[in-house]
């Protein structure tokens, strides 16, 4: 008699599911918790994913500044566009797979953050980027409201 099988691939299927479901919640309330925002942007494209909380950050709410690179370019402060647009272009071009500036942004109340902000930039096989993954962090209030060592 041939014994029953213990693979259940529609059981492993949903024990997967639950484990995505649950990382992509904690991934969540870890960028929430810290005012962490990102993006992702399709290098052969100008739709960039800005997160929710990447555009509280510039003062919009999810639905009021959509996801495009023009979106993102348009908010760093006219002093510094030239400077970070060429370094931009050309941490893409040079085969660099790392990309972080330091640079203000124009807010929606008029105020100018200063913003950091690291990226990967992710290439093909053949070294063609493909795509830029990055994490943004608002150091003005780093810097202006939080000790730098402390309980608060």
């Amino acid at each position: 008699m041939i014994a029953p099988s213990s693979y259940h691939p529609q059981a492993e299927l949903e024990q997967t599911i639950a484990e995505l479901e649950a990382l992509d919640d904690w991934n969540s309330q870890v960028m929430a918790e810290t005012e962490i925002g990102v993006f992702d942007w399709p290098l052969r494209s100008h739709e960039l994913y800005l997160s929710p909380i990447f555009k509280r950050m510039l003062g919009y709410h999810d639905h009021e500044l959509p996801d495009s690179l023009q979106a993102w370019l348009s908010h760093i402060h006219t002093d510094d566009y030239d400077r970070v647009t060429s370094a931009l272009d050309h941490a893409v071009r040079s085969g660099a797979r790392k990309f972080q500036t330091i640079h203000r942004v124009k807010h929606r109340d008029g105020t100018s953050p200063l913003f950091l902000i690291k990226a990967s930039i992710v290439r093909s096989s053949q070294g063609t980027p493909t795509r830029m993954l990055g994490a943004v962090i608002d150091l003005t209030a780093v810097s202006e409201e939080l000790p730098v060592v402390g309980v608060y």
